[in-house]
């Protein structure tokens, strides 16, 4: 579970590793949490897809369209990756 304290830095991790993504379809969601316990966190599903879904809202990441029998995959904005830029992150 994130801690409330730590959403911040958790949003911002989200954002670096999709970021580094350079996968065309973007990062499976199931993919996230190897790159997510590298940082120290451990979030459950429900909480990282609660995240993504709130970035999205945000217009920082998106959803690209399922390919034939892929699972949800993510991929960061041009506004994520300036919200990353602003924030030196």
């Amino acid at each position: 579970m994130i801690a409330q304290e730590n959403m911040e830095e958790f949003t911002n991790t989200v954002l670096r590793v999709l970021g580094a993504n350079k996968n065309p379809y973007g990062l499976e969601l199931r993919a996230f949490p190897v790159y997510l316990n590298v940082y120290g966190f451990h979030p459950t599903g429900a909480e990282l897809e609660g995240r993504l879904e709130y970035l999205a809202m945000k217009g920082m990441v998106f959803e690209p369209p399922k390919t034939m029998g892929s699972t949800r995959a993510w991929k960061i904005t041009d506004a994520g990756r300036l919200y990353l830029d602003e924030h030196n992150l």
